[in-house]
């Protein structure tokens, strides 16, 4: 007896957007094969004899067992149609057979299957916007996997959606699939991707208080337009629009419309089919502001007084929700500062319509005590785990501290291997255990760099090096070095060990040579030194180095040149001691927006040597933002000083020079004391400098994609002060004999600093105009450098 339902019953539903066409050929085999629906039904039959045998065919792969294990009834039961209905859609349900047919003889029962067969290999032909690579990603369907229609189906709409999302809504997608032997197939996904659907007009209905222009400049989609040949935003993507809706309410809740809601996005395909108009009907309510702010404080050592200076609410300003999350992680980070590390901050807001204030209340309550179990870190494909764990403030066994885990990142942040850190906190094996997972996006750490800058006086010079700041991912750095332009020749080579003996202990060695044809202050110089230098930390923000460095230098006057040339002419060792102490408070050292940095060291040339000087120099820095949080300033202030002891003057090439760089706008070796003579002015160097420089970051004016950022400065500071005998008297104003000029008058410049990140590298372009100079300054006004990655 034979009995099923036609396959036809299975066959695929074809997607609006995509036209399934499949060319199935599967070879003959002895068993009959009948296709059957696992919807199919048998016409009911009363239970007959008991069935003597079971025989299964067709079975290629899966082993005749296996298909009896999933029948609902066994060798010497009574033959029932419904329970033979039941095994039928059971087999089906597996997705192991394309058929499924039963045969009963009266004795004999048996179960004739046809295989799915197995997928060989998955292809894809006609994509050129979305890569195979994101393409492979998104279907299910994988090699060596059971074919069945069904994956195939929803694969399609797999790669319809992503073709959406990328603003291709004509996408068409077309499986086809080759038969190969031993039941083996390929499938081809051939898509025809069809025009780029774009974003016509952006509108918005109900806004009073905005102007659709400075709404639209809130969301990531944008109008498509000819100009914006690089823009990635400006195609119709419904989960953007989703994204979009969740911008504008932010944007009005930074602004005191707590009320605020989207009534609804709309997007209409335009008549032509080639683009969407998108339409936001806002309702956008009241515009609030801050009443009373209060701090319930559970704990009795936490001071409610003490701790509202840490919010940033001030009473009667204008209601921004982002505060009242800023104000969170203050107060948990005061807590946590204070040893309660698990006290948890919950804010409640009480809304006053009639008065259009909202009242905050801060409740602290001491949280559950949570421990570390375990440390998870994935994504350091080549870094060690232990270069990383080195980093963190917490081990397992720990406590668990937020302040500690952000002070983590932080660090892991600041070795410069990690595109991208995330850490977070899930909960453990138990109520009171916490499970870190450390989520790292690696990057490149070696840089083979080339540079270039123009001078109004050098015209240009270039630089090669090659620096490997996480050698075999053990964190260890080196870096080689050839600098050449037409003032110098720069050969350097370094290494260091940030752990050595497995302790918080940097170690390393440093071996240069240079060369400098020093056209400005009329001499050839030749150096060549080694040192080492060990580090330690002293606290958690601060550090101190110790270095010990060994020094030729070989001075050769040009004809004609300074008598403070010719006083320093010959050769000379310098053997010094110097140590360096820093402190770094920095948000994030990568591109910090608040903190403090920094550092003061010192030199003592007379261990050995001919030399004998003490040099001292510091630095300090300033980061916060103004205004905004994307607006960032930053103030920095250098100084040093090098004087003689012993008898000693200041030899010329250990003296300052300042320019470049280190003062934009002025060439190098551009400001500080010059000898003017008939041969021109010759730059020798000051023995103190002061220099200070405030700089503006930009809020990003294009997609954080393009990697382009800018900058607003000001340099201003002088160097000079020439305690030795330079042979000549000190000029005076209109003197044309040889002199010496030494002035401390102040500079100044300004300009603009752009910075990309290309995909060839990093490039910067300083263009810096001085407009508090001396006469015989040397300016420079633009400074341009360039690298790649590797």
């Amino acid at each position: 007896m034979s009995f099923g339902a036609p396959f036809l019953a299975r066959c695929l539903r074809v997607a609006s957007a995509a036209t399934l066409s499949v060319l199935l050929a599967i070879p003959p085999v002895a068993a009959q094969t009948t296709t059957f629906s696992p919807q199919s039904t048998t016409t009911p039959v009363p239970a007959g004899p008991a069935i003597q045998q079971i025989v299964v065919k067709g079975t290629q792969r899966i082993e005749p067992a296996t298909v009896l294990s999933y029948l609902a009834l066994r060798q010497g039961e009574p033959y029932d149609e419904q329970v033979i209905d039941r095994s039928l859609k059971t087999l089906f349900a597996t997705g192991l057979f394309a058929d499924v047919k039963f045969n009963w003889d009266g004795t004999t029962l048996t179960v004739n299957v046809v295989e799915n067969p197995i997928l060989n290999q998955v292809q894809f032909e006609g994509n050129s916007k979305v890569s195979e690579k994101d393409l492979t990603k998104e279907v299910q369907l994988k090699p060596r996997q059971v074919f069945t229609r069904a994956k195939v189906q929803s694969d399609v709409q797999r790669i319809i959606e992503l073709y959406r999302r990328n603003g291709k809504f004509a996408a068409t997608v077309d499986p086809q699939i080759i038969q190969r032997p031993q039941n083996r197939v390929d499938l081809i996904f051939s898509i025809n991707e069809g025009p780029t659907t774009g974003v016509a007009r952006i509108t918005f209905l109900g806004n009073k208080v905005f102007d659709d222009d400075t709404l639209r400049a809130q969301l990531a989609t944008e109008t498509t337009e000819w100009w914006k040949f690089l823009a990635t935003n400006d195609n119709y993507d419904p989960d953007r629009l989703a994204y979009d809706r969740e911008q504008l309410r932010r944007f009005y809740l930074k602004r005191g419309y707590a009320d605020f809601r989207v009534v609804s996005a709309v997007a209409e395909l335009t008549p032509d089919r080639q683009s969407f108009y998108i339409t936001f009907t806002v309702d956008e309510g009241v515009q609030y502001r801050f009443s009373k702010v209060a701090i319930d404080s559970k704990i009795k050592e936490l001071n409610p007084s003490a701790l509202r200076a840490v919010v940033p609410i001030v009473e009667g300003s204008i209601y921004d929700a982002e505060l009242i999350d800023k104000s969170i992680d203050a107060l948990t980070n005061a807590a946590g500062g204070k040893g309660y590390a698990f006290a948890q901050v919950h804010p409640r807001v009480k809304r006053d319509r009639t008065t259009r204030t909202i009242e905050t209340i801060f409740n602290i309550d001491q949280g559950p005590r949570v421990y570390v179990e375990k440390i998870n870190i994935t994504g350091n494909h080549r870094t060690l785990d232990s270069v990383v764990r080195r980093e963190f403030r917490l081990v397992e066994g720990d406590a668990f501290n937020r302040v500690m885990m952000d002070r983590s990142k932080s660090r892991i942040r600041g070795l410069g291997f990690f595109k991208d850190v995330d850490i977070k906190p899930v909960q453990g094996t138990a109520p009171d255990r916490t499970i870190l997972n450390v989520t790292l996006t690696e990057q490149s750490t070696g840089e083979l760099s080339l540079g270039a800058g123009y001078s109004s006086t050098s015209s240009f010079v270039g630089q090669f090096s090659y620096t490997e700041r996480n050698l075999f991912g053990r964190g260890q750095s080196v870096r080689a070095s050839i600098a050449m332009s037409q003032i110098s020749k720069e050969f350097q080579f370094s290494f260091t060990e940030p752990y050595f003996l497995d302790r918080p202990l940097s170690a390393g060695i440093d071996l240069y040579k240079v060369v400098t044809n020093f056209d400005q202050a009329q001499y050839r110089g030749d150096t060549t030194a080694a040192g080492f230098r060990i580090g330690f930390p002293t606290s958690e923000f601060g550090s101190v180095g110790l270095r010990y460095t060994y020094r030729i230098d070989d001075i050769s006057p040009y004809a004609g040149a300074p008598y403070a040339v010719l006083l320093a002419a010959g050769t000379s060792q310098t053997s010094s001691l110097g140590y360096t102490y820093g402190y770094n408070t920095l948000d994030d050292p990568i591109r910090p927006n608040k903190g403090f940095v920094f550092s003061l060291s010192q030199d003592f040339a007379g261990f050995g040597g001919s030399l004998k000087y003490l040099r001292t120099e510091t630095i300090g820095a300033v980061y916060h933002p103004i205004i905004w949080d994307d607006l960032v300033g930053k103030l920095v202030l250098r100084g040093g000083f090098i004087t003689g002891y012993g008898g000693q003057d200041v030899r010329l090439n250990e003296r300052f020079f300042k320019g470049g760089d280190t003062f934009r706008g002025f060439d190098v070796a551009g400001i500080g004391p010059r000898q003017l003579n008939s041969s021109g002015q010759n730059a020798i160097g000051g023995e103190a400098y002061a220099i200070g420089s405030f700089e503006l970051r930009l809020p990003d004016f294009l997609p954080s994609d393009y990697g382009i950022s800018a900058s607003l400065f000001t340099d201003f500071g002088t160097l000079g002060h020439i305690s030795g005998s330079t042979g000549l008297s000190t000029c005076f104003k209109g003197q044309t004999t040889p002199c010496v000029e030494d002035s401390l008058a102040l500079r100044a410049s300004a300009g603009l600093s752009i910075g990309w990140k290309s995909p060839f590298g990093p490039v910067q372009i300083d263009i810096g105009m001085p407009f508090i100079r001396q006469d015989y300054d040397k300016t420079q006004i633009i400074r341009f450098s360039a690298g790649t990655g590797l």
